[in-house]
């Protein structure tokens, strides 16, 4: 046997060897018979120990762990879980829709933990719903259920969905080893150049000024300026200048008052033809001390923007107007318990839309299969989750034109070690153990989850079917090849697992 550096896999060799009384020398060889048996295509060693532990009646939790920061994330991810600190909250602003002139409301919040920061959008209800909790700058929170999408400069930014979740979490043994905004706090004196994403510290000196101005789009704007220095050496100053933030509590600041102002950047500056180091700040910028005053101030913003609000459809979705696309098949399952047909399609953009037909759109779907051409006309599309629905006749229509730009389904093929932190897959691989069916308390209520531990040749992770797709993965057994067609790999807690959605297929290999 080759020997495997991996404490994992050592651990769980050990806690065989210590539940079924066998040397791991002997185990070592059962693994190896196993890997023979099966085909080295498919099997790991750490896959093999797990058959060789069903045979002998043994169950061995496997569970991947992986720490998960806000700088692994990535363009274009869903249902994207991760744990974070608030540094500051940027106050809500309406906009106009391209695809339909329909106002909306948004406000950025800013986020970090110890590996970065980025930006969190909140988009119509979940910024009112958000100004309604108790959650404030400094406190760590779990955001669950989000997506990504490239900022303006190309990073990944997240985005709060119709599913998503933001919740404090108040448990100090779950705060981790993420920065404090105490601990981020720098001195006026110690700021560093050419910085963002920085908490600092000093007293105002003298009034705040404001100043209104025309950016060169056009669009009138203001700032507000004003001198801070050192607590400790008040010979040390900077000019701190606050761009298009209209919170009022910055001309309200009072000479001598301590002020730490939340998620500003530095640069060098050539002001009154003197260089030195500027504090700047933008509409997402606070000020720790007056964050009650600041709260009750964008409350009173979203009232006036209720009505907007509430004149969005709750999922964001656009009713009518929406331009049909072409688009190829990636996966589709019919059900007929639901009367309903579930497809992932993508079009030339690469974007995956997960489709739902239900009533005449069922009937189109019938003599439809993977990696067609059809021209989908929904009746409803959210822009952000990519999820549509239609349930008329000739919504779905199949193409015959070959269309070279829009991925097939082979596209989804992928192996287990090469999976990232979230996306699409379709994968070729072999249950580790007998399908597993529990009980799981959730908001909702008791619901049925189904749980695999499967692998290929590359490595080994959990497949999940929650609800009526529980189905989907029971009555599987140890040794069965499945091939998963359409897959999801979520990641929750540092731990990457596969989900089946409702366009997943599942389907047991002839061996």
């Amino acid at each position: 046997m080759t020997a495997v550096a991996d404490s994992k896999f050592e651990s769980f060799l050990s806690e065989l060897a210590s539940k079924c009384n066998l040397k791991k020398e002997k185990l070592a060889e059962l693994i190896q018979q196993k890997r023979a048996s099966v085909g080295d295509g498919y099997l790991t060693d750490q896959g093999a120990l797990f058959l060789v532990a069903a045979d002998l009646g043994v169950e061995i939790e496997y569970d991947q762990g992986k720490p998960s920061s806000l700088a692994r994330l990535s363009k274009d991810q869903s249902s994207v879980t991760i744990t974070s600190r608030i540094l500051s909250v940027g106050y809500p602003k309406t906009f106009t829709r391209k695809s339909d002139s329909r106002k909306g409301l948004l406000s950025r919040l800013i986020i970090y933990d110890n590996s970065t920061s980025t930006s969190l959008s909140l988009w119509d209800q979940s910024v009112i719903s958000f100004l309604g909790t108790d959650i404030r700058p400094g406190d760590l929170v779990k955001i669950s259920n989000a997506y990504t999408k490239p900022a303006l400069d190309g990073s990944p930014s997240l985005n709060l969905g119709e599913k998503s979740l933001i919740e404090k979490i108040t448990n100090e043994k779950d705060l981790g080893s993420t920065k404090s905004l105490a601990e981020r706090t720098l001195p006026l004196a110690k700021i560093p150049e050419n910085d963002k994403s920085l908490v600092v510290q000093g007293r105002v000196e003298g009034e705040v000024k404001k100043t209104a101005f025309t950016r060169s789009d056009g669009t009138p704007s203001d700032l507000a300026s004003f001198t801070m220095n050192d607590l400790k050496n008040p010979e040390v100053k900077h000019r701190v200048v606050i761009w298009g933030n209209s919170n009022p509590v910055f001309s309200l600041l009072k000479d001598s008052e301590t002020v730490t102002l939340l998620n500003v950047r530095t640069k060098l500056s050539n002001y009154q033809n003197s260089m030195s180091i500027e504090i700047h700040g933008d509409e997402t910028t606070c000020i720790l001390e007056h964050w009650e005053e600041t709260k009750s101030w964008m409350k009173d913003l979203t009232k006036n923007s209720e009505a907007i609000v509430k004149s969005v459809d709750q999922s964001g979705k656009n009713p009518s107007g929406i331009l049909p696309f072409i688009s190829r098949i990636l996966s589709i399952r019919q059900s007929d318990a639901e009367a309903r047909s579930y497809l992932l399609v993508v079009d030339s953009q690469k974007r995956k839309i997960s489709v739902t037909a239900s009533g005449d759109a069922v009937r189109d779907t019938a003599v439809l299969n993977t990696d067609d051409l059809v021209l989908c006309k929904p009746e409803s599309l959210d822009n952000g989750t990519l999820r549509a629905t239609t349930s008329k006749e000739k919504t779905i229509l199949k193409l015959g034109t070959k269309r070279p730009d829009i991925p097939l389904a082979s596209s989804l093929v992928a192996m287990v070690e090469k999976l990232g932190e979230d996306g699409v897959v379709s994968l070729e691989i072999m249950s580790l153990t007998d399908s597993l069916g529990r009980e799981i308390q959730t908001k909702d209520g008791l619901v049925k989850r189904t749980e695999l531990t499967v692998a290929d040749h590359t490595g080994e992770i959990k497949v999940y079917g929650w609800r009526n797709l529980s189905k989907l993965v029971e009555n599987y057994s140890a040794g069965d090849r499945i091939l998963l067609g359409a897959v999801e790999v979520q990641t929750h807690e540092g731990k990457k697992f596969l989900v089946l959605k409702n366009y997943s297929t599942v389907r047991k290999l002839e061996s």
